[in-house]
């Protein structure tokens, strides 16, 4: 079988940027990475230009390689804005996999997020060390603390759950963007009046996906009872499973006696059971032999269940041993 060199700079930093060097430590991994592009965009005015100002240099963490820590030395390019009527002098050259200030790839925060949301920050940082990500509880809160739930007054289609903040004793609503997943709301508590309060700032809602609770279906009739509501699939079946139980209860009995195959309607008749008394002349019509039994030379045939061989040194050890304690 041929196999093809696959060139892993484009798939993993695109077609602007190229792999130098690898450098591996005991620890760590550094992967070098070089910008090739010549033309840069500025963020303020637009126009495009290919007027190199000078290089800079960042490091970032990105996603462990070998649970070992990994990082991207990345340099890269500063152009000068042409445009006379603009005032940004400089441009700096974005960096696909890494936000502006970013100490980490964008990619590295999602999984470090994901993380804590099940465990505390100092329990996340610990966990993620053994992964080979070098982080703090204190960058942790950091980064959740830039988290921004974003509303959008526009929005069309939403989906509409309650969602457990403490299990059993918190809870509150969150409301989804459809068309990209996100999250544009979380309300406080899981009732109709909150959704009805968020509902009457967002009027250009036409389709709303919920569960099969009366108080988000009631809020949602009271203020666009034009819009269109979907119940979700998950609780469509759970309550068909439930529907299903209840007529399974009703209808089929407790106990079901079946006798050649057929299930009978009634209750069978308990069967008298034969008792024989050992004195009882019945037993004579039985010939059962008793005696010992006799190998073809008339020695007697002696049985022996254990499955140990006594030949064994170790039983006959052991053996001397009971004898003499025995004793």
């Amino acid at each position: 079988m041929k196999y093809k060199e696959i060139n892993l700079n484009k798939k993993l930093f695109g077609d602007d940027f190229i792999v130098y060097d690898w450098k591996e430590t005991a620890d760590k991994i550094t992967v070098y990475v070089k910008a090739t592009s010549h033309e840069g965009i500025c963020p303020v005015c637009g126009h495009s230009t290919t007027s190199l100002h000078n290089t800079y240099h960042r490091i970032v963490q990105a996603y462990p390689l070998k649970q070992k820590s990994t990082y991207i030395d990345v340099i890269a390019y500063k152009y000068d804005c042409l445009n006379e009527s603009c005032n940004r002098g400089v441009i700096m050259q974005d960096l696909p996999f890494v936000s502006a200030s970013q100490r980490r790839t964008d990619n590295l925060n999602c999984l470090i997020l994901a993380v804590s949301l099940f465990l505390s920050n100092e329990g996340a940082s610990k966990v993620l060390k053994l992964l080979g990500i070098n982080i703090s509880n204190d960058s942790i809160k950091r980064l959740t603390d830039k988290i921004i739930i974003k509303d959008d007054p526009d929005v069309q289609t939403i989906g509409i759950d309650d969602v457990a903040i403490r299990k059993g004793q918190t809870y509150a609503t969150a409301i989804y963007d459809m068309e990209d997943h996100h999250l544009i709301a979380l309300l406080d508590g899981r009732n109709k009046e909150s959704v009805v309060e968020w509902l009457k700032n967002h009027k250009k809602i036409k389709i709303a996906t919920r569960d099969r609770a009366s108080a988000y279906a009631n809020a949602i009739n009271e203020i666009l009872p034009e819009c269109i509501q979907i119940a979700d699939r998950f609780h469509l079946l759970q309550n068909l499973i439930d529907r299903m139980k209840d007529v399974f209860k009703e209808e089929i009995p407790k106990e079901i006696f079946i006798k050649d195959g057929e299930i009978l309607d009634e209750v069978p008749r308990k069967e008298a059971t034969l008792k024989i008394s050992l004195d009882s002349k019945e037993l004579e019509k039985y010939n059962y032999d008793n005696s010992v039994p006799l190998d073809q030379d008339g020695n007697t045939i002696e049985f022996d269940g254990r499955c140990v061989d006594t030949n064994n040194k170790q039983y006959q050890k052991n053996e001397k041993n009971r004898k003499k304690n025995k004793n």
